[in-house]
């Protein structure tokens, strides 16, 4: 009624006012008036009928208000002002009734009045067809300056005024049934049936007939109780949102994470799902590339939609795990609900794809070097590499691409840890891996031969280029910086030392060891750096004899020679570390 459309009994009700108005104006006989007692006892049935459904509507709002106030507590607080003014309105309107009956028929009230809501049978009214009680009461003897006071047609307006007022301050913002509301109680002046414009009130009540402004006070209010209907439908609907029928409920549980390491919680949700397995919906998934776009109105998919199997009313959802990571899946589902219109929803899904690893402990070979980037890839079963998040002792660890760059601090050891992060946002630490830190040692090469080499060909001795600092039998690719060198040559017994910038052979040296014999001994120190920025250090020193097949060694128990100048401490092995040498003696290279 109050959205514009009206039920045929409300259409046979409107039909029968209007003609009942048309006929006030004539002298019409008593069976007609008769036939406005049969439409009036129509109405007070019909009003019986309204007070049960809205007095349901009331009782289920009061039940939901009391099961979940939160929810429905302030919507009910408005529709119980809708069931006071209501109420109170249809008692103010019985009363008008009571009264002009009571006047016209000489009754007492217990004889208009039989309860339950309902009041003498107008056809037992002898008079109805006269004029002067609704006239006298309701408009007085100008009907241009209708009477105002208690229990008149002016202050019955000014009621009805109020309730439309109430009942759409109560859905402000519903223009559909502000625009009902006005219509229905509409109070404008309008022209009469002599074509004379006049008031509302005059052209309802002044100079009526008995039976005919019962039954008009009757439609007014079958008016109200459609009123009161229609708003607490409203608003219980505004409250609940829209509703869908299903016929199968099933227990779903979600859980917050599929995988649990010991020491933390198995989180899920677990709720009923409702679905209707007469009436099956579309689901769609994303296609490569493709997009849900939420803003269109209504929600689609942008590229390629591509349609899912359904078992029943549940979708089949099957896809290649091809590579490790977070992978995501987006889409939408269509239901259509029986008689109404298609609702879209759109829905996203992650899920984490782990690639098989074998996981090695190397117990003798864990060790960070210093002055390296050293690769580190940290994992905790069951947590995806965004929830994790790891930490060192000694040093600092940054995240890269393919996991962490570890840079080794001063102190000889390290412990790697980590921190996870739960579905419920919880943190937890891990045990930490202890790791060695040792710095990287380079070694010194001159044509082609290092420090392991006891001898040198003359001619790989003079078309060295220069000294190169590289590490050997090492996995990082390391650079080195020759910052200089010292190259010393023994010619009759008389060590002859050159020295320059840089990795190059100068020419001095060049020439000195262009003159270079076989069983000459030459010995080489050279500085480095790790790094254009990186501190100085000193290459081992590589010693030689040119084109000899001895081993350039002395037994520890020979006579020492000086001790180096900066080692004071005693004679240095430079050339390599001690090894076992024949009859099991200790061998070194000489300085």
């Amino acid at each position: 009624m109050a959205s514009g459309k009206q039920t045929p009994r409300q259409k046979m009700i409107n039909m029968m006012y209007l003609v009942l108005t048309a006929l006030l104006a004539l002298n019409v006989s008593k069976e007609i008036l008769d036939a406005f007692v049969t439409v009036n006892n129509g109405l007070e049935n019909t009003k019986l009928s309204l007070k049960d459904k809205v007095d349901g509507q009331y009782g289920t709002f009061e039940a939901f208000a009391k099961e979940n106030a939160a929810k429905y507590g302030a919507a009910w607080g408005e529709a119980q002002k809708i069931k006071t003014a209501g109420s109170e309105l249809i008692a103010y309107i019985d009363t008008i009734k009571v009264r002009a009956i009571m006047t016209a028929e000489g009754l007492p009230r217990d004889s208009v009045v039989l309860g339950d809501g309902r009041l003498m049978d107008l056809m037992k009214v002898d008079k109805k067809d006269s004029h002067d009680e609704l006239t006298h009461m309701l408009i007085g003897d100008s009907p241009e300056e209708p009477v105002d006071g208690p229990f008149t047609a002016t202050e019955l307006r000014t009621k009805l005024e109020a309730f439309r007022e109430l009942v759409k301050n109560s859905r402000k913002g519903d223009t559909d049934l502000a625009a009902a509301m006005d219509r229905i109680f509409n109070f404008e002046d309008r022209k009469d049936a002599s074509g004379t414009m006049n008031n509302w009130q005059s052209i309802n009540f002044y100079h009526v007939p008995m039976a005919a402004g019962i039954t008009i006070l009757s439609k007014i209010q079958s008016d109200v109780r459609n009123a009161e209907g229609e708003v607490v439908k409203r608003m219980l609907d505004a409250v609940e949102g829209k509703s869908f029928k299903f016929n199968k409920l099933t227990a779903i549980i979600r859980p917050l994470s599929s995988a649990v390491t010991v020491g933390s919680k198995y989180q899920a949700e677990i709720f009923l799902g409702a679905y209707d397995d007469q009436n099956i919906p579309e689901v769609y998934i994303c296609g490569p590339g493709a997009r849900v776009d939420t803003t269109s109105k209504p929600v689609k998919i942008i590229g390629e939609a591509i349609k899912l199997p359904m078992n029943g009313a549940r979708a089949q959802l099957e896809q290649a795990a091809s590579s490790a990571g977070l992978k995501t899946v987006t889409g939408i589902i269509k239901f259509k609900p029986v008689g109404g219109e298609e609702e879209i929803q759109p829905f996203t899904a992650e899920y984490d794809v782990a690639a098989p690893t074998l996981v090695v402990s190397p117990t003798k070979m864990n060790v960070f070097y210093r002055g390296v980037d050293n690769p580190v890839s940290v994992s905790v079963s069951g947590y995806i590499d965004k929830n994790i998040s790891a930490s060192t002792t000694n040093g600092t660890l940054s995240k890269s691409a393919d996991g962490y760059i570890m840079r080794p601090g001063k102190d000889a050891k390290a412990m790697i840890s980590a921190t996870v992060t739960n579905p419920d946002g919880t943190k937890k630490s891990m045990p930490g891996l202890e790791f060695r830190e040792e710095r990287a040692e380079p070694a010194a090469l001159f044509g082609g031969k290092s420090i392991n080499d006891e001898t040198i060909k003359k001619a790989e001795l003079t078309a060295a280029a220069g000294v190169i600092a590289k590490m050997i039998d090492f996995d990082f690719d390391l650079k080195f910086e020759v910052v200089e060198y010292r190259l010393t040559m023994i010619v009759s017994g008389t060590p002859i030392e050159k020295m320059t910038k840089g990795p190059a052979v100068s020419g001095d040296m060049r020439e000195m060891l262009a003159k270079a014999k076989p069983g000459q001994k030459c010995s080489l120190r050279a500085s480095r750096r790790a790094d254009p920025m990186g501190p100085f250090g000193t290459l081992a020193h590589l010693l030689s004899r040119c084109c000899s097949h001895e081993p350039i060694a002395y037994r520890d128990d020979e006579p020492q020679e000086p001790v180096d100048d900066d080692d004071p401490g005693g004679r240095r092995p430079l050339c390599c570390a001690p090894g076992d040498g024949p009859n099991g003696a200790r061998w070194r290279l000489h300085q």
